[in-house]
């Protein structure tokens, strides 16, 4: 199982890790699901769940936290399934992030599937803001977390001035906004400037799942 699986490190702006993105080695686009595909896409969730249980001591001990990214389908099966929350709540590390496409984010709180997840785990981080999917708006509620900017959205904006204002408004909302595509010591430094909480992909691009098993073991 755990070869079907890898890291994506996120870092504080000293390159110190405190968060690992884990994502699945895809083989197959998930478009046009039919039930059963549903299905096994929610085991596919589960499993990975399971697989993060095996290395909750690794978690733990070093005060990382581990995020999975969640679609509308798997955001529904977390908020109907008392088994999938009840391993979330042995998870306390553990953040579910939204996808970008999520229905309805700019409802925030009126969403009922958000509300209800809120109330249940209360765990949110928002994904690629700025790709033109989630908006500002999604973050007034106040329900996420961290927001993580898109990648592209960062390259073409970082160097303008308003930038930093830009980042301000978001720090209003949460304080842990998560940058990817930092390629530069200048542009680090920007984003100390706006006391950015982390970086992803600029100190080390990715690690395996077994990489985490020598402190565990």
């Amino acid at each position: 199982m755990i070869h079907t699986y890898h890291c994506i490190p996120i870092h504080t702006l000293g390159g110190d890790l405190i968060a690992l993105d884990l994502k699945p080695r895809q083989t197959d686009p998930q478009r046009g699901l039919s039930p059963d595909d549903r299905q096994d896409l929610e085991t596919r969730f589960l499993n990975q769940l399971l697989t993060i249980e095996h290395y909750a001591d690794y978690f733990q001990q070093h005060g990382l936290l581990c995020c999975l990214t969640i679609d509308f389908q798997l955001a529904r099966a977390v908020s109907q399934s008392a088994f999938i929350q009840q391993i979330l709540s042995q998870l306390p590390f553990m953040r579910l992030k939204l996808s970008e496409d999520f229905p309805n984010l700019h409802d925030g709180l009126n969403n009922p599937l958000l509300r209800t997840l809120i109330e249940q785990l209360n765990i949110l981080w928002l994904d690629d803001l700025g790709a033109g999917d989630a908006n500002l708006n999604a973050l007034q509620s106040k329900m996420f977390e961290a927001v993580k900017l898109d990648r592209q959205f960062f390259l073409d904006n970082v160097a303008k001035p308003w930038f930093s204002i830009l980042i301000a408004n978001i720090r209003q909302y949460t304080n842990r906004v998560i940058v990817e595509g930092v390629e530069s010591e200048v542009q680090l430094d920007k984003l100390a400037a706006s006391k950015i909480w982390g970086v992803q992909g600029y100190y080390l691009p990715v690690l395996s799942m077994q990489e985490l098993e020598g402190p565990t073991e």
